[in-house]
């Protein structure tokens, strides 16, 4: 029986995994084995001469020889038994070295992706940081362009009130002129009717008529001069129209990319912000848990005499004690999470993942683990969490000085709409004068006709008189007269013509002022359309930046990290749990990079 209990338990070794310090004891197991048979070959021999010189003896004893017989075959099988299980030993000793190096293979594998990817974290860290430095220098020199441009507006604008005077200035001129010319008109019928009277009274006289007609062509001159000025400040006009017109353009494409930017900033400064609140919920449980546990521990003072109190207390102390275990595991788990956070906030994921794979046990192994926390470590823990969320709001506090300049930038923008409403209320008033100007316009024109039939008339007083003086022909002088006469027509004719020409050259720039000021209504609104792209895109742009700042940081979401470590803490003891851990730990890297 005692050797069927021994061949069981051989065979429970050979099915059982096997540890080097049993490898060693079966190797001095196989030298006792081999001993043994060596010691029972010697006592067959030994029981062969006694059998020969005591055969008497061995008649007598049957049973005494079949129960040395027994244990010698007992013994045999022992050694073949042992001899198998070194042979299965020594296998299982290579299988483990040739597993121990695979893991030792793997792990330096894994050291090399780790090293390679950390390689290619720090040169896309270098390329963002290269990236920020261009967009931020992009942003500067948009800012100063735009700045120039206010400026260019602004002498635009000043160049195009000089030359609205100016306009204004040469209208009244023309006025003038046109006052100027209707008193000559005057003038002029005054003198026909003295003229009239002289060829009645024949004392006439030419100088004056030569006189007059000189002023009404220097007037006239004077008249064709004005106009040809007229028509370079509107030429130059036109120019400086299509060069503020590319300048407009220019400035929307800049304000749409800068709207743009400014979207995509504040989408990420509100997806940081939510973060934050999720962690210092998360916090404020741990806060309340950890006072929770003080006063408890704080109530535990009660001490009485009685025997009845004493055995309450006993059942109490065994209640507090249970209590005293979960909250020990509470706060275990409390701790690991906080030490998680911390880790993630820094971004030693893997470094941290492989000190909880050491604490991540069985249940014997987790509550020791619990008992044995230092007593300042979760404070500790607790500081260093305050210290990362402090630096997230500080990040925070740098996005808000962005954010300042993002609205110093707006403001900028309203700026420019509101100098455009300017343009527009001036534009609007200018077109108010060149409505006054036409009406001035029709006005002269009615005076014109009223000329012209006053001219109609004194035509028609002309022939009267060469009717007259045709039948009289009484003297050369009165010939002569009636010469300088008709030439005083003929050049009042002329000044006629020329006034009319006038006219139509004033009803062109009327026109040609109508349409620049039509086209200044249109750049107007470009301008406004310009405006809300540019903002559109400064929005868009800043929330492309907020992404990409963001994506770099890479901190996940306190949810995703409270699941994936209670995952893990709840995970079975053992190799493969750690193995498996650090594989996902692995993943969860490749996935941030």
């Amino acid at each position: 029986m005692e050797l069927h209990t021994e061949d069981t338990g051989i065979v429970k070794l050979l099915a059982a995994p096997l540890r080097p310090t049993q490898l060693q004891s079966l190797e001095n197991l196989e030298i006792v084995l081999e001993e043994l048979s060596l010691l029972s070959g010697e006592r067959h021999q030994n029981g062969d001469s006694a059998s020969v010189m005591q055969g008497s003896d061995s008649v007598k004893d049957p049973e005494l020889l079949s129960v040395i017989r027994q244990k010698e075959k007992d013994l045999i099988l022992a050694a073949r038994l042992g001899k198998a299980l070194l042979e299965r030993n020594q296998d299982m000793s290579r299988q483990y070295e040739k597993m121990q190096r695979e893991l030792t293979e793997k792990l330096e594998h894994l050291e090399q992706e780790k090293h390679e990817l950390r390689r290619r974290f720090e040169n896309r860290e270098g390329e963002w940081e290269g990236r920020v430095s261009e967009l931020e220098s992009d942003v500067k020199q948009l800012q100063d362009n735009l700045e120039k441009q206010q400026i260019q507006l602004r002498e635009a604008d000043r160049e195009k009130t000089r030359a609205i005077q100016e306009l204004s200035e040469q209208n009244q001129r023309l006025l003038d002129q046109l006052s100027r010319a209707t008193e000559m008109e005057r003038q002029l019928s005054v003198q026909v009717h003295d003229l009239q009277e002289e060829f009645r009274d024949k004392n006439s006289s030419t100088d004056q008529h030569i006189v007059q007609l000189e002023s009404l062509q220097a007037e006239i001159n004077l008249l064709l001069d004005q106009k040809q000025e007229a028509e370079g400040q509107l030429s130059a006009m036109m120019e400086e129209n299509y060069l503020l017109q590319g300048n407009i353009e220019e400035l929307q494409d800049r304000v749409l990319i800068l709207d743009r930017q400014n979207c995509d900033k504040d989408l990420q400064l509100h997806q940081t912000q939510l973060e934050l609140q999720e962690i210092r919920v998360s916090y404020r449980q741990l806060r309340l848990k950890v006072e929770e546990l003080s006063e408890e521990r704080s109530l535990q003072t009660f001490n009485s005499t009685s025997l009845l109190s004493e055995i309450e207390q006993s059942i109490e102390a065994e209640e507090q004690e249970e209590e005293r275990e979960q909250l020990k595991l509470q706060l275990w788990e409390a701790y690991c999470q906080i030490r998680s956070l911390c880790s993630h906030l820094r971004g030693n994921d893997i470094a941290d993942s492989a000190v909880s794979t050491d604490s991540s046990m069985d249940d014997s192994s987790e509550t020791s683990s619990a008992k044995d926390i230092p007593a300042g470590s979760l404070h500790v823990a607790l500081t260093e969490l305050k210290r990362l969320i402090q630096s997230i709001l500080d990040g925070n506090e740098y996005l808000g000085s962005r954010r300042n300049d993002d609205d110093a930038l707006e403001e900028q923008f309203k700026r420019t709409s509101e100098d455009s409403r300017a343009l527009r209320e001036l534009l609007q008033g200018e077109q108010q004068r060149m409505k006054e100007s036409l009406q001035e316009l029709q006005k002269l024109h009615t005076q014109v006709t009223f000329l012209s039939l006053e001219i109609n008339t004194l035509k028609e007083e002309r022939d009267h008189l060469q009717a007259s003086f045709q039948e009289k022909k009484s003297s050369e002088q009165v010939v002569k007269a009636i010469r300088d006469r008709d030439e005083a027509i003929a050049k009042k004719n002329a000044v006629e013509m020329e006034l009319a020409k006038c006219k139509i050259d004033l009803m062109s720039l009327n026109s040609q002022l109508l349409d620049a000021i039509q086209q200044k209504m249109t750049l107007s609104q470009q301008l406004e359309a310009w405006q809300d792209d540019m903002h559109r895109v400064i929005n868009q742009l800043l929330m492309d930046k907020h992404q990409k700042e963001w994506s770099k940081l890479l901190i996940p979401s306190p949810m995703a990290i409270k699941a994936e470590y209670l995952s893990y803490f709840y995970n079975p003891a053992g190799t493969s749990g750690s193995y498996a851990h650090c594989a996902k730990g692995e993943a969860h890297f490749l996935t941030f990079q």
